[in-house]
């Protein structure tokens, strides 16, 4: 029977080392030498979610508003301008 790790879709052995690793360094606060708990992590994690959205919903807007010659540097400075707006 696998287990919950090994049936976790598209993610990689390699990529949840990583995520361990980086959660380990972050949880760690190295200016006071104090752990920080799982609140305070969560609610920046919650603050970070809400502006990768809004990123999520700029670069989406870009993609269903496609203009002919525009390149991929055009269409990340349209999303910038349209993040910068939505928030």
């Amino acid at each position: 029977m696998a287990s919950f790790i090994e049936t976790g879709g598209a993610w990689s052995t390699m990529e949840d080392v990583l995520l361990c690793e980086c959660w380990v360094q972050i949880s760690h606060c190295p200016v006071t030498g104090s752990t920080c708990t799982e609140m305070p992590l969560s609610n920046r994690w919650k603050l970070f979610n809400k502006e990768l959205g809004k990123w999520r919903d700029a670069l989406a807007k870009v993609r269903g508003n496609h203009r002919s010659g525009e390149n991929l540097s055009n269409k990340i400075m349209q999303a910038q301008m349209w993040f910068g707006a939505i928030g």
